[in-house]
């Protein structure tokens, strides 16, 4: 029998390469620092930050050009299962959970932790119902996979238009998040750097596709990491004398949680279905740290934790991922590694706020207004915190605190060198921006792939495939800049809506395609209509409070009924063909050709060579 040995397959330089990246971004780092203590300006010290690792990601990602399809959209199927988990991780963390998920620890405090379970459980929830049978299928994308898989075209291009929603509100989202962090390192408008950021990575990602963003990105989730464990490391070291900010955290908290009861802090207990995340500015803080439930209520808590894994798990920036390593074995131990980047980030986040809670206690609150220190006044010039003068000493439910500054405070508050607070921003930025590439990359190969190419019974050349997804990226990103601009939405809460559809649209029918064969491509149309449209319905009636649950859980009913949708319908329509089945069953075998390779390699074959 032939098999192909993995081992040829993956660059075994890899390693070496990124080493180099690293020691490279921690000297563009060293030098920011000798600068700044050298009286150079802060803007150009500022603009090094920002400028130094854009040209380094650019520069990856134009460097790997992509000649042929499976270059261009799975990155030659060759992978490395670290890398892979490596980009998984950073792109579904992305902003939303270095910035937004930060201050809502900072804020919120224990009641954050349902975004964190739900990101971690949507991985476990991918690596062992998805993305094993996508890998071996291989399609590219999730409605060629569903339109190959079902024997229908029109469900492979209603997917599409299906799929671009949640897609576009990430894209939103995420590049809010970029344009924020980049007008902190700039000094412009966040309108302006909305358009910058979004144009950079387009530039990054176009010339080679999945093969640019899977390198580039491997370097963004590098600097994201760097920039995060620094700061918490050094804070570490300062309160416990030990380097393990996530392990450490914990002493801080029990001395936070005492201080807290003797400063007097009320203790809420919120409604069951209430769901009070900070939203975007100026938040006061009124809860304790280690409180349960006080802003989340424990019904939400739950439902959250279930829609946020079912929206990871069925989401289309994510799942093209899988399709990129050597084979399902690899592809299988990348969500191992995925799990655990992820984890050691959503355990120095919460690190990031307690150490900035105790700070806050121990520094301001109890204070006479006039005698702040120096670092909590500089926070209130640049507008990230603000203090009611009315009273003659700081209060806790006095203070205001933006949410999305949590962060990059923290270096502020530790009296670090500005580079360091210019560094945890570049680590935010890198973040947004491979969460950006992920879903302007996966929007725009939908549109090309599907809405353009999905209709034809012949496969398209190479040259026009890639021709016609990079013509795609430049519109897509073109939309996303629109809509970072116009949409008058919180991030945080574009990012949850898209958690939302993605769990009700796509999780139901993604996991029924898998594990159910009754299902029917009647069934799963239905069931996606079905699960976009109730979320739709649902976050509607949640944001104009006409029923109790809020907008961003519409995935607790639409998730249900995409799934009962999907199955009533299959039920009363015919069965599936005796090919679907050979085809399901197939799938499910870990070895053996990519399903999706052989049936292009064959159409290939049949088709009348161009004259």
């Amino acid at each position: 029998m032939a098999f192909t040995a993995r081992t040829r397959l993956v660059n075994p330089r890899l390693g070496t390469y990124f080493g180099i990246f690293a020691a490279a971004f921690a000297s563009l780092v060293l030098m920011a620092l000798m600068f700044e203590q050298l009286g150079t300006a802060d803007l150009v010290v500022r603009l090094l930050m920002f400028g130094g690792p854009m040209a380094l990601f650019a520069s990856i990602g134009l460097l790997a050009v992509a000649r042929e399809a499976s270059d261009y959209f799975a990155c030659g199927r060759r992978v490395p299962a670290f890398f892979n988990g490596l980009v998984l991780a950073i792109s579904a963390l992305g902003g939303s959970g270095f910035l937004a998920l930060t201050g809502a620890f900072f804020s919120v405090g224990f009641d954050a932790l349902c975004l964190s379970l739900g990101v971690v459980a949507g991985f476990v929830f991918m690596g062992l119902l998805l993305a094993p049978f996508l890998r071996k299928f291989g399609a590219y994308t999730i409605p060629t996979y569903l339109g190959r898989r079902f024997e229908s075209q029109l469900l492979r291009v209603i997917s599409a238009a299906v799929l671009t929603v949640p897609l576009l509100l990430l894209l939103a989202a995420e590049a809010r998040f970029a344009a924020y962090a980049a007008a902190w390192l700039t000094g412009q408008s966040e309108r302006l750097m909305a358009v910058a950021v979004v144009a950079c990575v387009a530039a990054t990602i176009i010339a080679g596709g999945m093969r640019s963003l899977t390198w580039s990105s491997s370097a963004k989730a590098i600097a994201a990491l760097f920039a995060l464990a620094v700061p918490a490391t050094i804070v570490a070291i300062l309160m416990s004398n030990l380097p393990l900010p996530q392990m450490t955290h914990g002493n801080v908290l029990r001395t936070l949680a005492r201080t807290e009861g003797v400063r007097g802090l009320p203790i809420f207990l919120a409604p069951t279905l209430a769901l009070d995340f900070p939203g975007e500015g100026l938040e006061p803080l009124a809860k304790r740290f280690i409180q349960s439930f006080g802003s989340v209520g424990s019904l939400a808590f739950t439902l959250m934790t279930l829609v946020a894994a079912a929206g990871i798990a069925s989401s289309p920036s994510l799942l093209a991922r899988p399709g990129s390593t050597p084979g399902v074995y690899e592809s299988r131990k990348s969500f191992g590694w995925a799990v655990l980047v992820c984890g050691l980030v959503l355990l120095t986040l919460p690190a990031v706020a307690v150490f900035l809670r105790a700070l806050l206690l121990d520094q301001v609150i109890g204070q006479p207004v006039d005698r702040l220190p120096a670092w909590f006044q500089s926070l209130q010039r640049v507008g990230i915190a603000r203090v009611d003068t009315t009273e003659p000493t700081v209060s806790f439910t006095s203070v205001s605190f933006e949410r999305d500054a949590a962060l990059f405070a923290l270096p502020y508050a530790a009296g670090f060198p500005q580079v360091l607070v210019y560094l945890a921003l570049a680590g935010a930025l890198a973040a947004a921006l491979a969460a950006l590439a992920a879903a302007l990359l996966s929007t725009a190969t939908i549109l090309s792939e599907d809405a353009v190419h999905g209709m034809r019974p012949e496969t398209a050349p190479d040259s026009a495939r890639i021709a016609t997804a990079r013509v795609a990226l430049v519109g897509v990103a073109a939309v996303a800049a629109w809509l970072a601009i116009a949409a008058p939405a919180d991030p945080l809460k574009l990012f949850l809506w898209s958690l939302n559809f993605s769990a009700s649209a796509a999780f139901p029918v993604l996991v029924l395609s898998v594990w159910w064969k009754r299902i029917n491509a009647w069934g799963a149309t239905m069931g996606m209509l079905t699960g976009l449209g109730v979320a739709a319905l649902a976050i509607l009636v949640g944001e104009a409070d006409a029923w109790p649950l809020p907008s961003t859980l519409a995935g607790a009913v639409g998730l249900p009924a995409g799934a009962a949708a999907a199955m009533v319908a299959s039920l009363l329509t015919p069965v599936p063909s005796r090919s679907l089945i050979n085809s399901l069953n197939e799938m499910r075998v870990p070895g053996g050709e990519t399903l999706y390779d052989r049936e292009v390699r064959l159409q290939r074959l049949k088709s009348p060579a161009p004259t």
